[in-house]
């Protein structure tokens, strides 16, 4: 799973690196969001696991932000184990996907609805651990979990 988890990874940074790059040409975000929803479906029915857990969202005019929900399957029965740092990474994964949901999404509306996500948790106390465990390197800056704080 750690493999799978690493390509989905490798995946969705390389989507998000050619997202940031081709909003910087384009005005309308919006449209370079439906391109790229549209891509990862395609690639999920080809059976391209990684494109089927990508969640793209319109933050502006010009940015968007890529999202994996691969982690929930393999953070959520850590954080249940105990594991401090897969509660935090998953209560601002779920925070970022339900503020998507907020405006309309409804990918990430049904990630949050559906999960699995961790069974007993304070998600702001975990997000505020979040922010330190950024603050202090626990988590690299360019951490999917670092980078969706900044954009909170």
């Amino acid at each position: 799973m750690r493999a799978t988890f690493r390509a989905s990874s490798l995946a969705t940074a390389c989507v998000f690196a050619l997202a940031i790059a081709a909003t910087g040409c384009s005005s309308q975000s919006h449209d370079f969001v439906s391109k790229i929803r549209t891509e990862a479906t395609d690639k999920c029915n080809e059976g391209n696991q990684a494109a089927c857990h990508t969640i793209v969202q319109a933050l502006g005019d010009t940015k968007i932000a890529i999202e994996s929900t691969a982690p929930i399957e393999i953070q959520t029965p850590a954080c249940n184990a105990g594991k401090q740092d897969a509660c935090e990474q998953m209560a601002v994964l779920h925070s970022e996907l339900s503020s998507w949901c907020s405006m309309g999404n409804s990918q990430a509306c049904t990630a949050v609805n559906v999960g699995p996500w961790p069974k007993k948790w304070d998600e702001p106390a975990l997000i505020d651990a979040a922010k330190l465990s950024c603050l202090s390197g626990q988590f690299k800056a360019d951490s999917s979990t670092c980078q969706a704080l900044q954009m909170m």
